[in-house]
């Protein structure tokens, strides 16, 4: 079995006015594997991916990421390891509405370290996106507007994918372009960790977690090992 890449001890997240999001959560993912989220509206998943994604601070617990204890570190280093290691695709595209595609991708490389035109631009052919280089984000589709944000997320080569319901605002066709497209990364050794409440799709990954009042309820793979 491969090492775990992520691990999180007791994760509790409280919020002004006491709300508790996370209750004690404690899961360990494997490296090179697809994890999905799943649980009702509330139920702190996507709480828990933005801590796992240095996103969000968990009020409690601890979080080792690829060997670093990332709980405790400053916001700025915390930025630093992020950028470094974790790419994040959304439901929402958060694309620069005046910047090209291109631009777009080259944005992250530019928060990162250095741009490099030629690898974002490689990038963005990776993705089926080369013939829209130029085109800003009016000007493509959702799912092509989704396929770009992949690439940004790729451009900086990090080990981890972490998605929050990336399909949800696609079509049928187009979501099955952006599913095959996150399975790919996966075949070339990624690790894939999704919030989605389409049953459907939980069952691509190997593992479903469940979450239901900020708590796992159930931990299970969907194929034997």
């Amino acid at each position: 079995m491969s090492a775990g890449i992520i691990s999180a001890q007791g994760l509790t997240k409280v919020y002004g006015g006491g709300t508790r999001a996370l209750d004690g959560v404690t899961i360990d993912i494997e490296e090179g594997e697809w994890t999905s989220i799943v649980g009702p509206s509330g139920s702190g998943k996507t709480t828990l991916l933005n801590i796992l994604s240095c996103l969000d601070s968990p009020t409690d617990g601890e979080v080792i990421i690829d060997g670093t204890t990332v709980t405790g570190l400053r916001q700025d280093d915390l930025t630093v390891f992020r950028k470094k290691n974790i790419g994040l695709i959304f439901q929402q595209y958060h694309m620069v509405p005046y910047l090209t595609a291109l631009e777009n991708v080259m944005m992250a490389q530019y928060f990162h370290s250095i741009v490099d035109e030629e690898e974002a631009t490689d990038v963005l052919r990776g993705v089926g996106m080369g013939h829209r280089l130029q085109h800003l984000p009016r000007q493509l589709s959702g799912g092509e507007q989704q396929r770009v944000c992949i690439a940004r997320a790729l451009v900086n080569e990090p080990a981890i994918l972490l998605a929050d319901e990336p399909t949800g605002n696609l079509d049928q066709e187009n979501g099955r372009i952006v599913l095959e497209l996150i399975r790919s990364l996966q075949k070339e050794g990624r690790t894939i960790i999704m919030v989605t409440h389409n049953p459907e799709i939980s069952q691509l990954g190997d593992r479903i977690i469940e979450i239901v009042d900020g708590k796992v309820r159930s931990d299970q793979r969907t194929r034997e090992e």
